[in-house]
């Protein structure tokens, strides 16, 4: 561990992706629980689903695009314009409060926000050589974003409890800022390999004849389902069903997200050095799954069975998340664009599918009822995983 971290000091390019990254993660997971409450001002729970797809066809969209685009106008230019975007989306968030308005931000902010990730993990790949670190190095990258995600529910409850939305979507905003001046700073400094132009149908044709690299992409969708799943609705279930306040909200959702602080580096190192990804990713999908099927469980707002829950069920995603990663970025480079591209088009479209299958599950049960559906969704990230070679 020593050893990376001095790697990493002494790296400012690498110094400089991961505060880029640090500052992308707190900007965002000061909005992301808030999103669909957000929108559940003005709308049902079928209707919110349906914006979630829409901005994720975007997002979609702007991934199959993204190596031709890359090879036009560079990593660093689209990295700005889409900077840029999103400073307008999350501001129109802010200020704006009607109907069609927000829906065009959320859906723009939807959008923008997995492309600033995507690039960003291009010029990761490219500044990051040591492919026996890959499984520190990423646990690194992934703690300190997730330093933001435990933080940010706790900043989310406090201000809530003063004020409204508008004001955590404006905090959001500034946060972009000194982005901006990194970017300008640092990463344009940065020489990146020119992506390889490999069509689309190329690639996805490589991803299929390499079956790790196939069912490793499978087993993270699976938990980006997860995750898109849980962001949608468990703020939703939580308020209006069982019936916590923000203010009690944000406690719980920090003791949850602990684990991604506390378990990524040493399992990176695990991966590395240890026993490969493969164990530890079936291990991770298996506690969500019973994570999972515990939350239809309690029905009252009872503060510490529900924190010890979620905290699980992020302690099983913690590892997934990691090993997933590590396993991905170990068969690609920072030129592998189109590859790289693919990985992180998990995002969109499990907000695609997710919200689908959710809606569907509706129509059938209540909202307590359908996380039933989502452990049993989780049991497919065993499977793949099974299928996998481990790297150890």
């Amino acid at each position: 561990m020593e050893g990376v971290l001095s790697h990493i000091r002494k790296n400012e390019a690498l110094t400089s992706v991961y505060s880029a990254n640090l500052i992308v993660a707190a900007h965002f997971f000061l909005v992301v629980y808030i999103n669909s409450s957000t929108l559940g001002r003005f709308f049902t729970d079928k209707q919110i689903g349906l914006f979630f797809m829409i901005g994720s066809l975007v997002s979609t969209a702007l991934f199959l695009a993204a190596p031709k685009i890359l090879s036009t106008i560079g990593a660093f230019r689209y990295f700005l314009i889409t900077l840029l975007l999103e400073l307008v989306a999350i501001t129109g968030l802010a200020y704006y409060d009607a109907k069609i308005g927000t829906i065009l931000f959320f859906i723009l902010h939807q959008a923008s926000v997995p492309m600033l990730s995507f690039i960003l993990d291009i010029f990761f790949e490219t500044v990051s050589k040591q492919e026996n670190e890959t499984g520190e190095l990423r646990g690194i990258y992934l703690s300190l974003a997730n330093l933001m995600l435990v933080i940010a529910p706790a900043i989310v409850g406090f201000v809530l409890l003063k004020t409204t939305f508008h004001y955590v979507y404006l905090l959001s905003a500034i946060l972009l800022l000194p982005l901006f001046v990194i970017s300008l700073a640092k990463l344009r400094k940065i020489h990146l390999v020119a992506p390889q132009k490999i069509g689309l149908k190329k690639s996805f044709q490589t991803i299929w004849d390499m079956p790790d690299l196939r069912f490793g992409i499978l087993a993270h969708f699976i938990l980006q389902f997860f995750y898109a799943w849980m962001i949608i609705y468990l703020p939703l279930y939580l308020t209006q069903t069982i019936g916590f306040s923000w203010t009690e909200l944000g406690a719980i959702f920090t003791i949850m997200l602990l684990p991604f602080l506390l378990f990524e580096v040493p399992v990176g190192w695990l991966a590395d050095k240890k026993f490969g990804e493969k164990e530890l990713m079936i291990l991770g999908f298996s506690i969500m799954t019973v994570a999972t099927a515990c939350l239809f469980i309690p029905k009252t707002p009872s503060f510490w069975v529900w924190a010890s829950i979620l905290f699980l069920s992020r302690v099983g995603a913690s590892i997934v998340e990691i090993t997933t990663e590590s396993y991905f970025f170990k068969h690609t480079k920072g030129k592998n664009a189109d590859l790289i591209s693919i990985f992180r088009m998990t995002r969109p479209i499990s907000y695609l599918i997710a919200p689908l299958v959710a809606i569907l599950s509706l129509s059938l049960m209540d909202l307590g009822q359908a996380f039933w559906i989502l452990s049993i969704v989780t049991v497919a990230g065993s499977i793949f995983a099974f299928q996998i070679t481990d790297t150890r």
